[in-house]
Formats: C-alpha cells, structure tokens, sequence
C-alpha cells in the first residue's frame, strides 16, 4: 500500500508536505483583503457587511490545488463569520460567498464550512523557512478573533498530526504484515506502533501550554460550530437549508485510521455513527486511506488466533488507544464541559453530546482487549 497515492506525506503524514499557500492571486484580492482585519470586523460586528460588499467571484479560476486549499480556508472561515459574528446566527449566507464556497468544497470533496482540513490542516505558515515544520515554528494563516490562545490550539492540534505522521508507514506495514507475514512479524509493527504513540499523547497534552481552557471556550469555540437546525440557506445555490457539522478534532484522519488497524468497529450508538458521519470532512484521498485499511487489515483477527506475543503486542497498542482517548476526554471536560457549567450532555462543537461520544469510543476500545 503506497501512502503516496493517499496523498501521505512521509515526513508530514495529513499535513501538506509544502507550506499551504500564503496569497492568492490578484483577481481574488477582495476576499484576502479581509482576512488582517478579521478579528476587528467580528469584535465591532462589522464583519457582515464587510462579506456583503463582496464581488461575486469565480472560484474555477483557482487553478492549482494549493490555490484551491487557500480559497476553501478563506471562504470557509468567511461562512463561520457570517453564521457567528453578531448576536445572533445569521443563517443565509450570500452569494458572494456562498456560489464561490460550494463550488470549491465539491471540487475538494469537503463541506462547505469551516472544518478540520481547512482549519488545522491547511492553515499554517513556517516562522522560520529555512527549519522543519514543527509547532514551535508555525503560526496559524487565518484566524476568527486571533491572539495567542486561538493560534495555538490549532497549531498544536497541526502537531498531533505531526507526531502521528512517523505512524502511517508503520499502519501500512502492520497492514501487510496482518495478511502475509509471520506472528512476529506483525507483534514487531504493534511494538513499533506502541512505541511511537507516546509521542502521539505528548503532543496532545500540549495543547494546554498556550491555550488557557476558558479563553477557549468563549472565543474560539463558538465561529467552528456547525450550524443549528434547521441548516443555513446558501444564497445562489438553494433556498433549501443545509446543516453541516462543526470543527471537530473526530474529522482528523489519524485517530481514525489507528482504530481501522487495530479492528475497533464502534456501535452506531453513541460513537460509530457519528465516527463514519465526519468522515465526509477529510480529504477524499485520507478518507480513502482509512476505509481501505479498514477493509483489509486483519491485525484483530490474527490477534485472536496469534500466540501469546502477538496477543500482548495487540493489547499494547490498544492501550495506548485508552491513553490517548484518557486524555482526550480530559481536555473535553476542561475545555468545554466545566467552563460551561453544564453538565456531561454538552455538545461538543460536532453536535455531538460529549461525554457520551468519548466514553463511548473508550469503552469500545477497552471491551476489545484480548
């Protein structure tokens, strides 16, 4: 399996292995001549009119896929504005950035709204372009109200993806491995996976470093959530409304593709559903990665019919699967559930009901130790 056709970067992993692209061309001046201001024209609620004096413009005339990425960041940043940025939901959306965003987010195989991909994937810059990617030398391209703590939870968010990245190759090993290879063979790829998620968890405990959790709450949270029934109309393309999930760290890839190795098939309720319904928010070829890792591996299987060796090595990777999910229902209580002051029903920015979801993933996960 070659993790190039998925669009797998071998040093990167979901990232792009080039920077995304800073500036489109000249014709598309008018939308990145709101992006500085951005965070003024939500905090003074000016952002509205701002999006209405738009031109209308053709979005085909992006022609390379880097220019395409930086138009659906844009537009798709622009949309969660709109929808968020006054007091209360405006949920019809012109044209001028409705017809431009539908457009790219069917050519790029993705919602039309800020998610993931756009949001953590694709928006970065190097601080310094002569050193590697890494989180301490990356900043966020586009931001809803900006400073520190919103740059920074997306940016570490970019670094679990990178820690993850050095994992893909040992997935597709592992893969193989579980249809052609020795038990030892495939105990040696779970010990190499094992191995490389303490990285993994590292990097989502530093999350905490410079993203303070109320901060979060009331100034980040609120312009990535998805729209509220019945949907939002998107002018010049249906007067039908249309309900799309919000940004969600569930649309990542990664996490995703570790289950689909490890033969974890969470029940619809309350996880599995929900799991398969974000995958329409990955980039096709990444999705593609998972539902066909999914279909072939059989790492679970030989696990079960394996010696003791390959059992352990099985049930090492699962735990840190437990370890990771641990500490993700950690920062949902901390950045979510408690500065709320609600209780556990709370919907995460996915519409998910939160602690249902995750302990509903690590219950799975914990129920498939051998």
């Amino acid at each position: 399996m070659s993790l190039e056709r998925y669009a797998v970067d071998p040093n990167h992993g979901f990232l792009p292995g080039i920077p995304p692209l800073r500036e489109l061309p000249a014709p598309f001046a008018p939308w990145e001549a709101i992006v500085p201001d951005m965070s003024a024209l939500i905090r003074s609620r000016r952002l509205r009119r701002a999006l209405e004096r738009l031109p209308l413009l053709d979005a085909a005339a992006l022609q390379t896929a880097a220019e395409r990425e930086r138009g659906m960041l844009l537009l798709s940043h622009f949309v969660n504005g709109w929808v968020w940025g006054g007091a209360e939901p405006h949920l019809r959306i012109p044209a001028a950035v409705a017809v431009p965003l539908c457009a790219l987010a069917e050519t790029l195989g993705r919602p039309p709204i800020a998610h993931y991909a756009s949001m953590t994937l694709n928006n970065w810059q190097l601080l310094d372009p002569s050193a590697p990617l890494s989180i301490d030398n990356a900043r966020t391209q586009v931001n809803f109200l900006g400073g520190v703590d919103e740059d920074w939870f997306f940016i570490a968010s970019m670094g679990v993806e990178l820690a993850g990245a050095p994992l893909l190759p040992i997935v597709a090993a592992a893969d193989r491995a579980s249809r052609d290879a020795s038990d030892g063979e495939l105990a040696r790829e779970l010990e190499a996976y094992a191995n490389g998620m303490d990285a993994v968890l590292q990097a989502l405990h530093r999350i905490r470093e410079w993203c303070n959790p109320a901060t979060y709450y009331l100034r980040v949270r609120p312009y990535v959530t998805g729209w509220p029934a019945p949907g939002a109309v998107y002018e010049g393309v249906s007067e039908e409304p249309k309900k799309y999930l919000g940004g969600s760290a569930a649309q990542s890839s990664l996490l995703q593709v570790f289950d689909a190795l490890l033969g974890l098939a969470h029940p619809d309720v309350p996880a599995g559903k929900y799991l398969r319904a974000v995958r329409d928010y990955m980039p096709p070829l990444h999705r593609a990665f998972v539902e066909d890792i999914e279909r072939s591996s059989r790492v679970r299987d030989r696990a079960i019919a394996g010696a003791a060796p390959l059992r352990d090595a099985y049930n090492a990777s699962l735990a840190q699967m437990e370890r990771f999910r641990d500490a993700h229902m950690q920062l949902a209580h901390d950045f979510i559930i408690r500065p709320s002051g609600e209780n556990s029903a709370h919907e995460g920015t996915g519409g998910t009901a939160l602690n249902t979801f995750l302990r509903g993933a690590q219950g799975t996960t914990t129920a498939a130790k051998l």
